[in-house]
């Protein structure tokens, strides 16, 4: 344990203090200089709260092994064999937000959307490989240049080419053209707007045109914003989840402090489990579909043996209660999340 920083004098009361003094004898107030550099406070505050002691150990196997026993505990006053919930929920909550904002690649919108190419370059390719066969090396190499020169022609093209008036001669321009476009200083609002209206990637969420371009024209950044907001997101949408919890369960008499505390064990035992399956897939080159089903699963399973055990009703009365749960919740998150993204939006 790091020795604590002590003072000749209580700053409460001024009194004088031996060294050894922990506490003033006259106030009781603890002998600690608060006075620390930036670098000091910083550091004392990730070890409060990230300090892995064997009580932290000793947590983790109730936590990942045995549902509803921290809950159990915490409520029931037991404070000081396990770790503290809300320092819980902090140490996997950034687990999992630092394993989406590091391993998912930063133009991660624009890989997924670039892979859906226009109906004309899905003919040219298959026209290619069925003139070719199965082509070798140096046909495979010269086919992608050909393909890469299409693409570039049509960008191109597009920027000579007059307004298309979408109900009679619909473009289908990529995603990769549609950000030249967008980016580029001499294609006014208007030409970028008939480009991106006759494009498949058109939509209409009330949002001006000029933030439709720079939506495109910055797709990554808005990805970098909505992950950001994430966290707090799922911060403010704790409470309401403990809300439902205690409507559901009004008999009981519990307060509604403890159906937060269970949020907290629950929403940090699924953001621990995601993020391994987060780590597993981009680091461990596992494939990911089984890994989502088997944590969705695991995860589901888990909180309804937690509410089975703490609010000790009959299995199907729980499960009913643990459906509706479900689907409440699941209506706030969508809600949320659509409000996260519309408001990163406004915010690009």
């Amino acid at each position: 344990m790091k020795k604590q920083r002590k003072l000749d004098h209580c700053l409460n009361c001024g009194i004088p203090l031996p060294e050894r003094e922990n506490y003033c004898p006259d106030c009781g107030q603890e002998n600690k200089d608060q006075k620390v550099p930036v670098g000091v406070f910083i550091e004392e505050l990730l070890t409060s709260l990230f300090s892995f002691d064997s009580r932290f150990l000793q947590t983790l196997t109730a936590f990942f092994f045995q549902p509803g026993k921290l809950t159990q505990s915490f409520n029931k006053g037991q404070r000081k064999r396990f770790t503290h919930p809300i320092r819980l929920y902090l140490v996997f909550s950034l687990f999992y937000f630092f394993m989406i904002g590091f391993l998912i690649p930063k133009n991660f919108f624009d890989r997924v959307l670039n892979t859906v190419q226009p109906d004309n370059m899905a003919a040219l390719q298959e026209n290619f490989n069925q003139e070719s066969g199965e082509p070798g090396l140096a046909d495979s190499a010269r086919i992608q240049e050909a393909l890469r020169k299409a693409d570039e022609i049509q960008s191109e093209y597009f920027l000579n080419a007059p307004p298309a008036d979408s109900s009679t001669n619909r473009q289908n321009y990529s995603w990769k053209a549609l950000r030249f476009l967008s980016i580029d200083p001499e294609v006014s609002t208007e030409k970028f707007g008939q480009a991106l209206d006759s494009s498949a990637f058109a939509f209409d969420v009330g949002l001006s045109l000029q933030k439709k371009r720079d939506l495109v024209a910055h797709s990554n950044l808005f990805l970098i914003q909505v992950a950001k907001n994430l966290p707090l997101m799922m911060l403010l949408l704790l409470p309401v989840f403990a809300f439902f919890i205690h409507l559901l369960y009004a008999n009981r008499l519990v307060f509604y402090m403890e159906n937060l505390i269970l949020g907290f064990h629950l929403h940090a035992f699924a953001y621990a489990l995601y993020g391994i399956v987060i780590l597993l897939t981009f680091l461990g080159g596992i494939q990911s579909g089984w890994l989502i089903v088997g944590a969705f699963v695991w995860v589901t399973t888990y909180a309804y043996l937690a509410l089975l055990k703490i609010y000790r009703q009959h299995w199907f009365k729980t499960l009913i209660k643990f459906w509706i749960l479900g689907a409440l919740y699941l209506t706030v998150l969508l809600s949320g999340m659509a409000a996260e993204l519309y408001l990163s939006l406004l915010l690009l």
